[in-house]
């Protein structure tokens, strides 16, 4: 068991990787993460090996349940698509994102995009 002190420590840590992380993800548009890691005096290694312990602390503290709202069959609407591509769901968020995922939409792209918005949130 660890020690509150070093748990402290950790946080501190990870919170400090997580600012360095937005840094880098908020670097101007065609700066490549060699050139930020650089600038920082860090290596691309040690960045992404942060990246992956910020990443992984959050999986242990984030909320993994998924709210699904069924859409009636009256409330599909086809939205610049060809007639064959039915909208099958509907996901709002409350931070105004709206996703409209067609029936053709493979199990594996979905579960791509939900590991995605996972990570943004």
């Amino acid at each position: 068991m660890k020690s509150h002190t070093s748990l402290i420590a950790q946080q501190t840590r990870l919170s400090e990787w997580a600012d360095l992380i937005r840094d880098c993800q908020n670097r101007p548009q065609g700066m490549k993460i060699d050139e930020w890691c650089q600038l920082r005096d860090i290596t691309k290694a040690s960045y992404y090996w942060r990246l992956r312990k910020v990443r992984e602390a959050y999986l242990e503290t984030a909320d993994h349940t998924q709210t699904f709202v069924e859409v009636p069959s009256s409330a599909i609407r086809t939205v610049n698509m060809a007639s064959e591509h039915k909208i099958a769901a509907v996901i709002r968020s409350g931070n105004n994102l709206t996703l409209e995922i067609t029936e053709q939409a493979s199990a594996s792209f979905l579960q791509t995009l939900m590991g995605v918005i996972g990570d943004a949130q």
